[in-house]
């Protein structure tokens, strides 16, 4: 800039490169925030996978130990009426034996038998119900063990399963203990999410603040110097631009840098940096402020006269339609916008509709 940047102008930037500097570590803060979170997300849904399973294997332990008892319930039952029919056999074949023992082991009686072969009969009935007998007691001494090894089964059955509910129940407490600390670690992450967004949107505002601040200090630095900066000409206009801005396209026909034919160039361009300060040639009213084809954002004043001066290729507007604008007022900044080769200040003065050489009515460097 041509000016000299007041201290309040650099303290300003200062204080908007300040706050930039602390958006950017507020969204690094935010950034590893969200990170942390998506960790403990992640493992929050591990840990509801792990405890679905543990659930799982109490439920299978539990249908165990119900299977277990039916299945004892049953043979316990099933043993009961084996029994009771063996009893029963037994008793009636005891009496058997016992009425055929006496009828029969009498000492006379083989003697007493009307013939041979009458002694022999009762002979082999005593002999055939003693043996049966004998299996009948094995079998029966066969089922009440087998009894008493289904009933130890069955018990140690349904005692493994409980066992195994109580581990895994154990188990599923510490799940919760750590299902609680991984919430409570989570809900500490979305605090410092919820932190770290208010402090981004803190400096952005602030950021903001500081632009608009530098902004009008600058607008400010140039109502104060613009008559200082370029005299007046004898119509009373002063140059758009810096008065160390050089001319890099005059008025007249010329070579079009982009179409690269021969076409009549209807005003002046001034080189730039963009953001450059453009203020108004003279006071006016704003007739037009926003984007015009091949011209970009281009602001256009309307003068006494009428003189229309027309400013191309604005990087940002600063003024809208129908504001009134003295002289040197800042209406825009420089840049490229619309078909331009580059950073310039297309700058236009019209009368009656027709273009004329701005440097007829602009002030001599």
């Amino acid at each position: 800039m041509a000016i000299g940047e007041t201290e309040s102008i650099r303290e300003a930037r200062e204080k908007k490169q300040d706050a930039s500097n602390r958006r950017a570590d507020a969204a690094a803060v935010l950034k590893l925030a969200e990170a942390d979170d998506e960790a403990v997300v992640q493992a929050l849904n591990d840990l509801d996978a792990a405890v679905a399973m543990e659930q799982a294997k109490i439920e299978s332990a539990r249908q165990a130990i119900e299977a277990a008892e039916a299945e004892a319930t049953l043979r316990w039952v099933e043993t009961d009426q084996v029994v009771k029919g063996i009893e029963d056999l037994r008793r009636r074949l005891r009496d058997l034996a016992v009425d055929v023992y006496v009828s029969s082991m009498n000492p006379s009686s083989f003697f007493e038998s009307d013939d041979m072969s009458s002694a022999v009969r009762k002979s082999a009935i005593l002999s055939a119900v003693s043996g049966d007998q004998g299996d009948l007691v094995d079998q029966l001494r066969a089922l009440e063990a087998d009894k008493e090894e289904i009933a130890r089964s069955a018990d140690q059955a349904i005692r493994d399963a409980e066992r195994n509910q109580l581990e895994i129940e154990a188990g599923l407490l510490v799940l919760d203990s750590r299902i609680s600390e991984r919430e409570t670690a989570r809900d500490e992450v979305q605090d410092r999410i919820e932190l770290a967004e208010v402090e981004v949107e803190d400096w952005k505002r602030e950021q903001y603040l500081m632009a608009v601040l530098i902004d009008n200090l600058i607008a400010e630095e140039l109502r104060k110097s613009a008559p200082d900066l370029t005299k007046e000409s004898g119509q009373g206009f002063i140059l758009p631009i810096d008065k160390s801005s050089k001319i890099t396209s005059s008025f007249g026909m010329r070579t079009h840098p982009i179409l690269g034919v021969k076409r009549m160039h209807n005003g002046v361009d001034f080189d730039c940096v963009r953001n450059q300060p453009i203020w108004a040639a003279k006071k006016a009213k704003v007739l037009f402020a926003g984007t015009k084809g091949s011209y970009g954002k281009t602001v256009i004043l309307e003068h006494e006269g009428p003189v229309l001066t027309l400013y191309a290729h604005l990087n940002e507007l600063l003024v809208s339609t129908d504001m009134e604008v003295e002289t040197g007022d800042l209406i825009g900044k420089c840049g490229t916008t619309g078909r331009s080769t580059g950073n310039h200040l297309h700058f236009e003065v019209r009368t009656g509709g027709e273009p004329k050489d701005p440097m007829i009515v602009l002030p001599k460097n």
